[in-house]
Parts: structure tokens; sequence; C-alpha cells
């Protein structure tokens, strides 16, 4: 997946029948973000059909991943806004909206700064500019304040029960990206992307978002 070869990775997704721990969803992650930037690949390239067809499987919990659907799916806002990207680039805006609307009322999902942000953006599209402008700015303040506190060290820390300092960090970065992104300040979100990938070079989105300031540029 880190490597773009998304067919691979799904197709083998697709085939295998995997049995998680109860509480461990990582691989239906790796099959969302899969779907997800495969079908961004899509987009990129004005196949919106193909892209819509794997934004809606994004939002699906195949029986072969052994991964139940969550009460508050933390994937399900980004899901919807970009099932309501492809839907408008196909030219139907009622869908679109709607699922813009699902992202934006998703509850349950506050403390995942990439989730605010996607809603953040539908709000945008649905023309709420001042409520998106608010999530952005909390995202670009909650990323400052992570960098500035500094990571309580106890017992725990060396069975891997707390997250790194580079991870905590990367996270701060991260969520400062976004808040600068959904601003419209590119270069700023670029060199928090850039520090992110620093401390977390398996960080799948964050690259994904450096590579698409690039093709900006």
């Amino acid at each position: 997946m880190k490597a773009g070869r998304y067919d691979e990775a799904l197709d083998f997704l697709a085939n295998n029948h995997f049995h998680v721990r109860e509480g461990g969803g990582e691989i239906h992650d790796v099959y969302v973000d899969g779907h997800l930037l495969r079908g961004l690949q899509y987009f990129e390239s004005k196949k919106f059909n193909e892209a819509l067809k794997d934004f809606l499987a994004a939002s699906e919990y195949p029986e072969n991943l052994s991964v139940g659907r969550p009460k508050n799916d933390r994937h399900a806002p980004q899901v919807a806004y970009y099932i309501g990207t492809a839907y408008e680039a196909l030219g139907d805006a009622q869908k679109a909206a709607e699922f813009y609307q699902k992202a934006a009322d998703q509850k349950g999902t506050s403390g995942w700064p990439e989730i605010r942000f996607y809603q953040g953006l539908s709000l945008r599209e649905l023309g709420q500019k001042d409520a998106a402008d608010k999530i952005f700015e909390d995202l670009i303040s909650n990323g400052r304040q992570k960098l500035s506190q500094k990571a309580e060290i106890d017992f725990f820390a060396k069975f891997g029960e707390q997250q790194t300092e580079d991870a905590r960090k990367a996270d701060a970065h991260y969520a400062l990206g976004l808040g600068y992104l959904g601003k419209g300040f590119l270069d700023k979100a670029e060199a928090e992307f850039e520090e992110a990938v620093k401390l977390n070079v398996s960080h799948v989105w964050v690259k994904a978002w450096l590579a698409e300031l690039k093709r900006k540029s």
C-alpha cells in the first residue's frame, strides 16, 4: 500500500480471509485507504465513475476482513466527503450535497483531526464557510498545543503502551498541515506535512497530501 500498488493490495484483501483479534481493525484501515487512494487516482484522471465505485467500496465492511462496523465510524466523514466529490464531478448536485451533509453530521469522531478536516471541507461545500473555518482554525490551534506539550513518561512506556514522541509530534504537524490546507495556506501546509513525514515515514495520508501539493505547485 505504501508503494502505491493499490490494485495488488486490494486484490489480496479481496481474495483472502482474515481472522482479526477483538478490537483490531487495522486491516480495515488498509482496505479503506486503498480504495480511497485508488479512487483519488481515478478522480485525478477524470475517471469519475471508477472513482465513485472505489469511494463507495471504502464505506463497506467486507465479511472476509472480520471487522464489524463500529457505532461511530471514524472513516465515515472522509469517505462520505469523497463520495460527494465524485457525485459532484458527475453532475449530481443533489447526491453530492447528501453525502457532504452526511460527513458534516457524523457524531462521535471529534477526537480525530483528519475526520474534523473532512467535516470542515464538507461544510464548506455546503456553503457554511464560517463553520468550516472554525474547524480549520481549531486544527491549527490543537496542533500547536500538541507540539508544545512534553510527552508524559510512565512505567508502561517501555511496553509500547505509550505513543512515541516522534509519532506524537508527527500527528501534531499533520493536524497543523490539515488546518493550513483547509485555510488555503498551501506553503505552510506542505511544510508541516514535510515535518510529519520526517517523523513518521509510514503515514500514508501525509504522503498523499504532499504528492497532491507538489502536483499543484
